[in-house]
C-alpha cells in the first residue's frame, strides 16, 4: 500500500525579515524567527531501519548483475573529454556500495531542455536528471517524474536524503501532495544584481577596490547601479573593442529585481515579497520599470554588444577570450572564487541588492526520478549515496584524484601539475546544479568552512512571504501560453535595453491583458491565499 511521509504543515511557515545586504553603509535589520517546523511524524509501518535497502544491494551484488543508472545534468561546456572514464570511477564506488553501475549524460546548458524533453518524450534511459531548464512543473504536469514516495522508496531507499532536509525544504517540491523531486544542497538564497569584473581591468582604469572592503575576510563590495555605472563609463572609455556588459536575459527579472515570481512565471509577481501576499502585475511595477530604462540608458551609452540579444556564449568564456569586462551574477559565499576560477583570473564581485530566499527557492532545479525508470530502486539508491557519500560526490564535483585533482598540505585539492581549467578533462562549472556539494572536498582558494558560511547566508537572508509555495498552473495553462508568447516577443529587447521601455511596455502591456493576464493573475492569488489558509500564513 502507497504511504506518505507526514510532514506536519499547518502553522509551519511564519516568514517575516531576515537579516540582509542592503546597500553600501546599511545596518542589516534584526532577523526574525525562521519558518517554525513541526517534528516529521513517520508511520511506524513506513519507516525503514535500513534492512530493505541492504538486502536489495547484496542481492545485486550477489548475483552480479549490475543494474545501470543513467544521471543526465548539463553544463557551460559541454560533454566532458573525460565523462566516461568518470563514470567507471563513480560506479567503482556505487558497485561497491550497493551494486549499481552509473553513466553520466552531461549536455551544454543550451540543448539541454530541448534534449531532456526529446529522451523523456521517447522512452530513452535517463533515470536520475536535474530539472532546470527543462522545468519542474512543465515535468509535472507532462507526467515525466515519478512520485518519490510510491511504495516508501524515499523512506526506505533514501533515509539520507530525508535526513539531509528540513521538512519545509523537501515539502516545497510537492504538487498536491505528492513528493516529485529533492532539491540540491546549494546556495538556497541570492544576492541580488551582482557584477563581477577582472581585478585587472578595474587596476587599469584606477579603481580602488580594495579600500571599498570592510574586512580582510569580505568578498563582495556592497554598492548601487548609480557607481556600477560609473565604472562601465571608464571601462567602455578605456576598452571600446570590448563589450562593456552582458547579462543572460534569463536571469535579469530572476536575479536583479526583489520581487517573488510565486508559480514560477512572470504572470503576477509579489512586488513587496517580504511583507505581502499581494500578487500583482510586475510590469506596471515600480521596479521593472526603473530596471528597464537603466538598461535602455546602459544601451545608449553602448555597454551592451549590437549581438547581445543572440550571443549564446557563457560570460566566463567571454571574459577569458578577453571580449567582455563585466557581467551579472548571483551572488553567495565563495562567489569571487567561484568567479575566478570560472574567469581564468581574479575578479572584484559588486552586489546592488539584498540577500534573498524566493518561494521557488528549493524547487528551481529539483533532482527527479524518470517516470519511466526501470529500476526505482536502485535510481533511489544512487540518488541517496550522492547526497551522503564524500567519496562519491567528490567525484560527481570534481572528478578524478590524481587526474583531476590533487590533495594539497592544508585540506584543499587543486589541479595536478600540467592540468588547469582549459585542460582538464572534467572541470565543472555547475557544482551549484549538483546534488550535495557540501560533502565534496573544497577547492583551493575556497574558505575551508565555506560551507558553514553557505549555512549562515541561507539562514540570515530574507525570505519571502511564500517561501514554500508550489503552483499547478493546469487549469489556466491556455492563458499561460498566450502570455508566455507575449512576453517572449518582448523581454530580450525590453530587458537588454535595446528598446525604450516607456514606449514598449504599454504596448507589451495591453498586448498581455489581451491575452488572460488579469485571469492569470487572479488564479494565481485564490491558490496562493488557499496556500497561505491552509498554512496559517496571514
Amino acid at each position: 500500500m502507497k504511504r506518505k511521509l507526514a510532514l506536519l504543515l499547518a502553522g509551519m511557515m511564519v516568514v517575516g525579515t531576515l537579516a540582509g545586504c542592503g546597500s553600501k553603509g546599511e545596518e542589516a535589520a534584526a532577523p526574525a524567527a525562521e519558518p517554525a517546523e513541526q517534528a516529521e511524524v513517520v508511520d511506524a509501518e513506513a519507516a525503514d531501519d535500513g534492512t530493505a535497502a541492504a538486502e536489495a544491494a547484496e542481492e545485486r551484488k550477489a548475483s552480479g548483475n549490475y543494474p545501470k543508472v543513467v544521471i543526465a545534468y548539463m553544463n557551460f561546456a559541454g560533454t566532458p573529454k573525460g565523462i566516461e572514464r568518470i563514470s567507471q570511477k563513480m560506479s567503482e564506488i556505487t558497485e561497491e556500495k550497493i551494486g549499481v553501475d552509473v553513466e553520466l549524460q552531461i549536455m551544454d546548458a543550451a540543448s539541454y531542455a530541448q534534449n531532456m524533453n526529446l529522451m523523456l518524450a521517447s522512452g530513452e534511459q535517463v533515470d536520475l536528471f536535474n530539472t532546470v531548464s527543462v522545468g519542474f512543473m512543465p515535468c509535472v504536469n507532462k507526467g515525466y517524474l515519478m512520485d518519490l514516495e510510491e511504495d516508501d522508496l524515499l523512506q526506505t531507499y533514501g533515509q539520507d536524503i530525508i535526513a539531509a532536509f528540513k521538512p519545509l525544504e523537501l515539502n516545497a517540491n510537492r504538487v498536491n501532495g505528492t513528493l516529485y523531486g529533492i532539491p540540491v544542497k546549494k546556495d538556497d538564497a541570492a544576492g541580488q544584481f551582482g557584477i563581477s569584473i577582472p581585478a585587472s581591468l578595474l587596476d587599469e582604469i584606477g579603481y580602488d577596490y580594495a579600500s571599498m572592503y570592510k574586512s580582510e575576510d569580505d568578498e563582495i563590495i556592497y554598492t548601487d547601479l548609480d557607481e556600477i555605472e560609473g565604472i562601465l563609463s571608464q571601462l567602455h572609455e578605456a576598452h571600446p573593442e570590448k563589450t562593456t556588459f552582458y547579462m543572460d536575459v534569463s536571469s535579469v527579472v530572476t536575479q536583479c529585481l526583489l520581487i517573488d515570481m510565486v508559480g514560477g512565471d512572470p504572470f503576477g509577481v509579489l512586488n513587496d515579497p517580504i511583507n505581502s501576499l499581494e500578487v500583482t502585475d510586475l510590469f506596471t511595477g515600480d521596479q521593472y520599470m526603473d530596471l528597464c530604462r537603466r538598461m535602455y540608458k546602459w544601451n545608449q551609452m553602448g555597454f551592451f554588444s549590437k549581438d547581445a540579444l543572440t550571443e549564446t556564449l557563457a560570460t566566463t568564456v567571454q571574459v577569458k577570450a578577453g571580449s567582455l569586462c563585466a557581467y551579472k551574477t548571483a551572488t553567495k559565499p565563495g562567489i569571487r572564487q567561484q568567479e575566478s576560477n570560472l574567469c581564468g583570473e581574479p575578479v572584484i564581485i559588486f552586489q546592488c541588492g539584498p540577500d534573498f530566499k524566493k518561494s521557488n527557492t528549493y524547487n528551481t532545479m529539483p533532482w527527479a526520478i524518470n517516470q519511466n525508470c526501470e529500476d526505482p530502486v536502485a535510481a533511489m539508491q544512487v540518488l541517496n549515496l550522492l547526497y551522503s557519500d564524500p567519496d562519491l560526490a567528490t567525484i560527481f564535483c570534481w572528478g578524478e584524484e590524481g587526474k583531476e585533482w590533487v590533495e594539497t598540505g592544508d585540506g584543499h585539492i587543486t589541479f595536478p601539475e600540467g592540468v588547469d581549467a582549459q585542460n582538464s578533462e572534467y572541470f565543472n562549472n555547475v557544482n551549484w546544479e549538483l546534488c550535495n556539494q557540501f560533502i565534496a572536498k573544497i577547492w583551493e582558494g575556497e574558505k575551508l568552512d565555506i560551507w558553514e558560511k553557505m549555512q549562515k547566508f541561507n539562514d540570515e537572508a530574507q525570505a519571502s512571504k511564500a517561501m514554500g509555495f508550489t503552483w499547478d498552473n493546469s487549469d489556466v495553462s491556455a492563458e499561460y501560453t498566450a502570455l508566455a508568447n507575449v512576453y517572449a516577443e518582448y523581454q530580450a529587447q525590453l530587458e537588454l535595453g535595446f528598446v525604450d521601455p516607456d514606449v514598449v511596455v504599454p504596448e507589451m502591456e495591453e498586448r498581455l491583458k489581451a491575452a488572460g493576464l488579469d485571469d492569470y493573475i487572479a488564479a494565481k492569488q485564490a491558490a496562493l491565499d488557499a496556500w497561505a489558509e491552509a498554512n496559517g500564513i496571514e
